[in-house]
């Protein structure tokens, strides 16, 4: 397993070498980085020259890798739509996109689809944005990189995603917390979709904010996890807390105890 954290749970406004820097004090393997235009995350810097290269430098610096990218900008630039103007722009978008994480040796990318974007089998919206998420991996040509939608759908619709994208290289960015807070088992998700639907895998706790002191079972996970023979990235998205740094180092001892 390799051990990812989100860029803004270590701290408020940090800037990128502290995020490195802590993200390496702390034991993890890598950075997720969120592309949006905010103070706070430095994910746009993976669209130009210049800022792959700033943190390329800080990678081989601190000896902290880039799992993946968090398109945020996926909201305002996506193929779930039948206006084919804006599809091409959505699926241009997402080539751009894995263009840069691919030279910026990133895992995977992860794709919101929250709210209105929230997969539904009826809507018309969806095979447009499958078949553009598809051939966007296709046309970018990295055989490595899984694109991962990430959604609160019951596994039916979820393993509908993986059918209808039909690509081995996509599939379900699975966040433990998001599922079991709206009611759904994880561990028994997880071994539904197998590797096949599981490409990265977000840590988070419901119900508390704390690993181990919430609704999520951990012991559960794990079983289901190692059954399904999933070796990839295991990335935080646990809540900050008004001590960022002691949340992450309880939660990171918590999982370990269990993996």
């Amino acid at each position: 397993m390799l051990y990812g954290i989100r860029e803004t749970l270590m701290g408020a406004d940090l800037a990128l070498e502290e995020k490195f820097r802590r993200a390496r004090d702390l034991g993890f393997d890598g950075i997720e980085l969120i592309t949006r235009s905010a103070p706070q995350m430095h994910g746009m810097l993976a669209f130009d020259e210049a800022g792959r290269d700033e943190l390329l430098a800080l990678r081989d610096e601190f000896g902290v890798g880039i799992s993946s990218l968090s398109l945020a900008s996926w909201r305002n630039a996506n193929c779930l739509t039948t206006d084919p103007d804006e599809w091409a722009r959505g699926k241009a978008h997402l080539i751009e996109a894995i263009e840069a994480a691919t030279a910026l040796g990133c895992a995977g990318i992860l794709l919101p689809h929250f709210q209105a974007m929230e997969p539904h089998l009826e809507d018309p919206r969806l095979e447009p944005d499958l078949r553009g998420i598809r051939e966007a991996v296709e046309e970018a040509g990295n055989p490595e990189i899984v694109v991962c939608v990430e959604c609160t759908v019951g596994i039916e619709t979820m393993q509908a995603v993986v059918e209808v994208a039909g690509h081995p290289q996509v599939g379900i960015y699975y966040d433990l917390g998001n599922l079991r807070e709206t009611g759904r088992d994880p561990a028994g998700m997880i071994r539904a979709l197998g590797t096949r639907g599981v490409k990265m895998i977000h840590i988070k706790e419901a119900g508390a904010e704390l690993l181990g002191e919430g609704d999520v079972d951990l012991a559960a996970v794990r079983d289901a996890v190692h059954e399904i023979g999933y070796d990839g990235w295991l990335v935080f998205e646990t809540a900050p807390t008004d001590d960022p740094i002691a949340a992450i180092r309880h939660n990171f001892a918590e999982l370990c105890r269990f993996l």
